[in-house]
């Protein structure tokens, strides 16, 4: 059978299938379709509003706008974005910045494919006397289901240069905890309604159904495009698609 004849069966055959539909049927289908529409018109109403909310969270109280930055990121919430915003003129010759009402997003290639989820510096930037070589920020997704996400920079300095250079500046970096790794973390559990900061690391890591685990974090780069560390946040949970919209209006 030829290529257009088993296009036009495939046609006729869903034609036919849609006439025979009864009336109830094609109400329901309709129905459906129009909640689903309601819901996205919805969701984009709320992510207007978060965005709308960040403005008053914008950083602005460091030597550079870049140093302003990294204390939003250091909060690892909608202050980023909103700092970002902020000083998007300034930040553009070394990132890609994209505004978005009253918030701005530092653009990767694809959050959700590796390799494609960082970007270098397009022009020199430094904050706190630290280089930073690039940006990431990753989407990871399991099923569909969205499950952890995750943004910041790198820097070829150590991370004990890093908590050293940052921690002298700004508290929530001065909060971190050393692991036995080598890692500088600051965790925080969303529990009754809110985050609450733990340091048990392994103990909530191995629980697969937590609400909630927001991470600012300074660690080693695994990246060998971009030796040195990664400075960030990190966030996962059962709510993590949740979150994402109220943490990072920025994303779409």
């Amino acid at each position: 059978m030829s290529t257009s004849r088993i296009w036009l069966l495939a046609a006729g055959t869903l034609l036919l299938t849609t006439a025979c539909s009864t009336p109830e049927e094609r109400m329901a289908k309709l129905q459906i379709k129009q909640q689903r529409l309601a819901v996205k018109s919805q969701q984009a109403a709320q992510r207007d509003e978060l965005r709308t909310k960040a403005v008053s969270a914008a950083v602005t109280d460091q030597r550079t706008p870049l140093e302003n930055v990294l204390k939003a990121l250091g909060s690892c919430d909608a202050s980023f974005a909103a700092t970002v915003r902020q000083f998007s003129g300034a930040l553009q010759p070394a990132f890609v910045v994209t505004l978005k009402g009253p918030v701005a997003s530092i653009d990767v290639p694809d959050r959700s494919t590796a390799g494609r989820n960082h970007i270098a510096v397009a022009a020199p930037a430094q904050a706190y006397g630290q280089i930073l070589s690039g940006y990431y920020d990753e989407r990871l997704e399991i099923n569909g289901q969205l499950q952890k996400i995750s943004w910041g920079f790198f820097s070829p300095a150590t991370p004990e240069q890093l908590v050293k250079a940052l921690g002298a500046a700004i508290p929530n970096f001065k909060r971190t905890s050393r692991e036995l790794e080598g890692n500088y973390v600051r965790m925080e559990i969303f529990d009754r309604g809110g985050w609450h900061r733990t340091t048990r690391f392994e103990h909530y890591r191995a629980q697969a159904n937590v609400l909630g685990e927001r991470s600012l974090v300074i660690e080693a780069s695994r990246d060998p495009a971009f030796p040195g560390s990664r400075i960030g946040c990190s966030v996962r949970g059962t709510q993590v698609a949740q979150f994402q919209d109220e943490l990072r209006p920025e994303v779409d």
